[in-house]
Parts: structure tokens; sequence; C-alpha cells
């Protein structure tokens, strides 16, 4: 296995990390169109895998943006 600076490692994270967002918002729009700016700077303050995963499970799943809650 090839060895990964710590630099990589934190480029690969951050890029994971804004994968996530981006697929939260993309479900968001896709289901209920343009997503309020406090929402979006809220999803990208986001600093966790766990949380923004979580976060895009109840992105496909409520019922109306109102009941989205970060």
């Amino acid at each position: 296995m090839p060895y990964i600076t710590d630099t990589e490692q934190l480029a690969r994270s951050e890029g994971q990390l804004r994968g996530l967002r981006e697929a939260v918002l993309d479900a968001l729009e896709a289901r209920f169109g343009e997503i309020p700016y406090q929402t979006r700077e809220a999803i990208g303050r986001i600093g966790s895998d766990a949380a923004l995963r979580k976060l895009h499970r109840l992105a496909v799943t409520v019922k109306s943006l109102d009941a989205f809650s970060v």
C-alpha cells in the first residue's frame, strides 16, 4: 500500500466532505427546488461524515423542506 502524506489525507477527507455536502444539497434541490441560503450555510459548516450521511438520508425521506433541520 502506498504511503499517504498527512496533506494528501487531509485533501481526501476534505474532498469527501465536499462530496457529501453536495449530495445533501442535490437531494434537497431535486425534491424541493431552491434551498434557502441559511440551510446551505449550515450544511457547509458540518465537518462530520456521519452527520452528513444522516442528513442525506433525511433529505431523501423528509416530507417537506420545513421538516428538514440541520
